[in-house]
């Protein structure tokens, strides 16, 4: 049986050792912090200081006594400071040098024991998991992954700012807080782009065993399996937030978060069980297949009656309307778009300066209750389209600044998804979300999908493959959303040859821009490079066939030559960079391959 460590400060050293063991060979070691008289603790001490003076005197010390005597003050700082005993000060030091989960036999090797040998400190480890100080982890090793622990979040910061760790308080009073604590948790999380969501695994089992005694508490713990912990926790914070909504429901990618293809040997299995409603929570009644348009969709999950109603009674959704603008990817503030001189043909001139007329924060509210009084529809969608470099997506943004509003931007590759089901549930989403600001804000942003052309095509009639028919789920709810919108939505594109007679009729304004003209080419080129004159920036636009974005690329070419060299670039070095800004002229056609641009 383990001694424990003498406290009075008496204790002289020759005493220490006899009642701690053979200092070379000790088989009792005490894990109690020691204190000796002779040897005070310094001010200047800290608690980085204390754990590096043990690591440094950790490895291969086979916790012989010899390591308790050299690092007797570094225990008894550490065991002021942290309540930890002397074992547990020495796992902390190994498990923050490695940065990583680590294995009984990974702890042993660097202190040069066996494995059975460090398991007999397995109470010492258990009690700082017990304590919230460790987590338990898979470690890797050469021959495969461990049980083993790892440091829990919050510890390596609370060392290095010198203060003791203080575990968060999983603790909530009833199922309320319960749930909108895990809500909040939740989407913190998923706004971390770093995210691992293993992690948050380990923290979803620590909030429900912390809080046992809840309803919701008790079935989850009943599968004594943390994948169904989880996915039941996500399906949980999914009504929390959608309940009652068209956003509701989870899908593919939820269900891959917690069942990572790569590390779920049966992960095949496990979403044809999602899709055919076998998995355990379908058989427990907690989740079932969404109902859309009457029809079950295989690839959207959401709570059930009996899970909302019985076992989450005393739960009560926040009424949406309530709710604060939500998060959003692609916002721009106005304030934050710096004023930029765009210079038009005469037709584009007219159309956009009506379209900044329109959209002022004096007009768009007459004009919006003017249609609403008149049952027209009150929102916008405006089509700009045009070959690349001809100030498309430039225009929008000055707009937004000049009219004071937000822009939310938006790619198509921020909703085409791999997932079936997938796609459609992401495009859904940002349009809800864009209501939900707009009902938010004292002032309409624009939404803006940028580069729409891989979207505004003509739908497919005969469907052959399962991605044919998601382009045309999407292409469908596209166009439901435009009917419907009430706010403004912008849509740039290069291509409009191809563009669907459907999504045509929905777009108010269609703005066609066109190369610039002579004259406008020739402001262009004044207004990118301050050195040319009229004359030479004539020269110019006559010479080349280029658009407001070539020219753009050629001044900053000219920046950075004057910055390496310290001269500003005269009209033959200009003519140089534009010939290498037009690539075409200087390419020749290879063999097998079309020159045209698709």
């Amino acid at each position: 049986m383990n001694k424990k460590f003498p406290t009075d400060l008496d204790l002289e050293l020759d005493e220490f050792i006899d009642d701690f063991g053979d200092i070379e060979g000790n088989k009792e070691e005490s894990t109690e912090c020691p204190k000796r008289k002779d040897s005070p603790i310094h001010d200047d001490w800290n608690i980085v200081k204390a754990f590096n003076i043990i690591n440094e005197e950790a490895p291969k010390s086979q916790l012989a006594g010899g390591l308790f005597t050299r690092c007797a003050e570094a225990f008894s700082y550490l065991s002021d400071k942290l309540g930890l005993n002397a074992i547990q000060c020495i796992i902390i030091a190994l498990l923050i040098e490695a940065g990583k989960p680590m294995s009984f036999r990974q702890m042993g090797k660097i202190l040069g024991l066996s494995r059975l040998s460090m398991m007999t400190h397995y109470n010492d480890i258990e009690e700082l998991f017990r304590m919230r100080w460790l987590l338990h982890r898979g470690a890797e090793e050469s021959d495969g992954v461990y049980d083993g622990y790892c440091l829990a979040r919050g510890v390596v910061n609370a060392i290095r700012e010198n203060r003791p760790f203080k575990p968060e308080v999983l603790e909530c009073e009833n199922t309320q807080e319960f749930v909108d604590r895990l809500a909040e948790h939740l989407a913190r999380s998923f706004r971390d782009e770093n995210l691992i969501f293993n992690d948050e695994k380990y923290w979803l089992q620590e909030m429900v065993s912390a809080n046992a005694e809840l309803p919701i508490c008790k079935v989850a713990l009943s599968f004594n399996d943390i994948d169904s912990l989880s996915l039941l926790m996500l399906i949980v914070c999914d009504y929390a937030n959608f309940n009652g909504t068209e956003e509701e429901g989870i899908g593919p990618r939820e269900v891959q978060l917690v069942y990572p293809q790569e590390s779920t040997p049966n992960f095949s299995r496990v979403v044809d069980a999602m899709r055919k409603g076998t998995h355990r929570l379908f058989k427990e009644n907690l989740i079932e297949h969404k109902c859309v348009n009457g029809m079950a969709e295989l690839n959207q999950y959401i709570a059930t009656s009996h899970l909302k109603n019985e076992i989450l009674a005393d739960f009560c959704p926040l009424d949406l309307s309530n709710k604060r603008v939500p998060h959003m990817n692609g916002i721009k503030s106005y304030k934050d778009i710096t004023a930029k001189a765009l210079f038009y043909n005469k037709e584009e001139r007219e159309q956009v300066e009506r379209l900044s007329s329109i959209l002022s924060q004096e007009q768009w509210p007459i004009i919006q209750e003017r249609l609403n009084s008149k049952g027209m529809k009150t929102g916008m969608c405006v089509l700009l389209h045009g070959q690349p470099g001809t100030g498309k997506t430039a225009t929008v943004y000055e707009l937004a600044r000049q009219t004071g509003r937000d822009i939310i931007q938006v790619q198509v590759t921020d909703f085409k998804d791999k997932y079936v089901g997938e796609s459609e549930a992401k495009l859904k989403k940002i349009f809800f979300n864009y209501r939900q600001y707009c009902q938010n804000s004292e002032v309409t942003p624009i939404l803006l999908l940028n580069e729409g052309d891989a979207i505004l095509g003509k739908r497919i009639e005969n469907v052959k493959h399962s991605t044919e028919q998601m382009m045309n789920a999407l292409q469908n709810i596209l166009l439901e959303e435009m009917e419907t919108i009430q706010g403004i939505m912008i849509v740039t594109t290069n291509l409009i040859t191809n563009l669907d007679k459907a999504f045509e009729r929905r777009f108010f304004f269609k703005v066609k821009f066109e190369k610039p003209g002579t004259e406008v080419k020739a402001h262009i080129w004044q207004s990118m490079l301050e050195n040319l004159d009229e004359k030479e920036a004539m020269s110019l636009a006559h010479e080349f066939d280029v658009t407001g974005g070539e020219i753009e690329n050629i001044a900053r070419k000219a920046t950075m030559e004057y910055i390496l060299t310290g001269k500003e670039s005269d009209i033959d070095t200009i003519r140089k960079f534009t010939k290498q800004e037009k690539l075409e002229s200087s390419r020749r056609p290879i063999v097998g391959f079309s020159t045209n641009n698709s």
